[in-house]
């Protein structure tokens, strides 16, 4: 891409950012307990957009196999808590009882980009870090951050998906007048 396309290109996926920052700064973390922005979790799925084809059946079979490693996360935390949520064992033995049944998702048509199981799971527990339980450790709670994590990668891939567009509108920009 010629440099002037470039610019057009880096504007207009700079003011998307800026956008995105103010979209979900506006969410505060909502729906969730978070009461914080989590738009960590809405960037790092317009990354991975790209890691999984930078198209809209690559970001929708991903978020398919993210619906599966955030029921993962939160079978996680239920086992961990049945086990006492003793952190030295407890946590531990609760992750590899439930990777492997994550890593068999290869096997599972639906949900076979075990990356993004594995994102999924990342991406639940980082609202986790980020207080979004407060004290409570109800099935309410586990499904509400767990449709919270779901709406900000969906958020993501909107992003990444409009960068797309600014790619094609930039790189077509100037091209007509050659002709």
């Amino acid at each position: 891409m010629k440099a002037k396309n470039l610019l057009v290109y880096a504007v207009l996926t700079a003011i998307l950012a800026g956008l995105v920052t103010l979209f979900t700064w506006r969410m505060n973390g909502w729906p969730s307990a978070a009461g914080q922005p989590v738009t960590y979790v809405t960037f790092v799925a317009w990354a991975a957009y790209f890691l999984f084809g930078a198209n809209i059946k690559g970001a929708a079979k991903a978020l398919s196999s993210m619906v599966a490693g955030v029921v993962a996360a939160i079978l996680m935390f239920v086992l961990s808590l049945a086990f006492g949520y003793d952190p030295w064992w407890a946590v531990p033995l609760a992750i590899v009882i439930l990777v492997v049944p994550m890593v068999f998702g290869e096997k599972v048509k639906i949900i076979n980009n075990v990356a993004a199981i594995f994102m999924g799971t990342g991406l639940y527990f980082s609202l986790s870090a980020a207080g979004a339980f407060g004290d409570e450790y109800t099935f309410k709670t586990y499904a509400i951050v767990g449709l919270t994590t779901l709406l900000y990668i969906f958020f993501g891939f909107v992003a990444g998906w409009i960068t797309i567009q600014f790619n094609t509108f930039a790189s077509k920009l100037w091209s007509k007048r050659k002709k």
